[in-house]
């Protein structure tokens, strides 16, 4: 177990008139602007500061620690699901799950249509677990994904603060309660900003090889570790980052400082990883995106790969991540 401002958990909650200065789960409603009637918890564990997004999948929106901003968050904020096209409601924060049935551009198969990046970051979620507990703050939450006769996938997650870690553990178990057999898809946009992401900001990767997307990405491929300097336009670029199989590995986003995030997922479970950078002035972003499937052109393309693994009824799958706070030093 970590340490709070310098003593043990228990020496610091001896030291304390109510717990709640250590740990919390805060619950609030948006009362105006675009996602006015929305759902918000904040929960507060030592250092860290973290933003749930409950009519979001409980995504994470802004997380800081110690009171310094890690992810990006775009201008658009979190509007109500379904009230503008993805381009007009991409909200960023932390991490934005992309999925139950699709990632990447949208496409139409046996399955429906499937907007881009799929429709989970519109589903709302049933909280049912928010606690602030002895040893970790822990938030837990179902969300369903379904049509009539058609798939049904239920998603219960579970976003746990270990006090005094600068930990992020994030856990995902996806059943199918549908009557048929369902091909999910799964990507976790994970989005950090300014000040983490810089001139000079290094992106260590597990990779074995790096490739570019597109011509826009060919561009940059050459310098894909090392964040560029801003400019007043830069293309968006992607990288597809072909990883080891059957391992735990972890990606590191650090600064020039040495301040930094590692994000640690199971290649086996994920065996994808993406890199998205934008340099540009107003958007200074770079996410880590690790991936059910090695394809980063959508369900069409996973499909005829032969990348898409079925998930029986009754079946379930077990995803997620752990995102740390980490400080190198030289």
């Amino acid at each position: 177990m970590g340490e709070l401002y310098g003593r043990s958990i228990e020496g610091a909650r001896r030291r304390v008139g109510s717990a709640t200065a250590l740990a919390a789960v805060e619950a609030s409603v948006r009362t105006d602007g675009p996602d006015a009637g929305t759902r918000r918890l904040r929960l507060i564990a030592g250092d860290l500061d973290v933003e749930l997004l409950p009519d979001r999948g409980l995504d994470l929106g802004q997380v800081r620690h110690r009171g310094v901003p890690l992810a990006w968050v775009s201008p658009t904020g979190w509007p109500r699901p379904g009230a503008s096209g993805f381009g007009a409601a991409f909200g960023g924060g932390l991490v934005t799950t992309c999925g139950l049935l699709s990632f990447g551009p949208p496409s139409v198969d046996v399955e429906g249509e499937h907007p881009q990046h799929g429709r989970y970051s519109g589903l709302s979620a049933s909280v049912v677990r928010a606690e602030a507990g002895h040893d970790a703050v822990v938030v837990e939450a179902v969300v369903v994904e379904a049509t009539v006769l058609g798939a049904h996938l239920e998603l219960r997650r579970s976003v746990r603060l270990p006090l005094g870690e600068g930990r992020i553990e994030l856990r995902d178990e996806i059943v199918n309660r549908g009557s048929r057999e369902v091909e999910p898809m799964v990507l976790y946009h994970v989005n950090l900003g300014w000040p983490l992401v810089d001139a000079g900001t290094v992106l260590r990767s597990p990779a074995e090889s790096v490739r570019a997307r597109d011509v826009a990405a060919e561009a940059g491929l050459s310098s894909w570790a090392e964040f560029p300097e801003p400019s007043a336009r830069y293309p968006e670029q992607v990288f597809a980052h072909e990883l080891p199989t059957d391992r735990r590995v972890s990606a590191e986003v650090v600064a020039a400082s040495g301040f930094g995030i590692r994000i640690s997922f199971d290649t086996a479970r994920l065996p994808g990883m993406f890199q998205w950078r934008v340099a540009q002035e107003g958007g200074v972003v770079l996410g880590v995106e690790p991936a059910t499937a090695p394809t980063i052109l959508g369900r069409g393309d996973a499909r005829a790969r032969g990348l898409l693994r079925p998930l029986a009824p009754g079946a379930s799958w077990e995803l997620g991540l752990d995102i740390d706070v980490i400080e190198i030093h030289p």
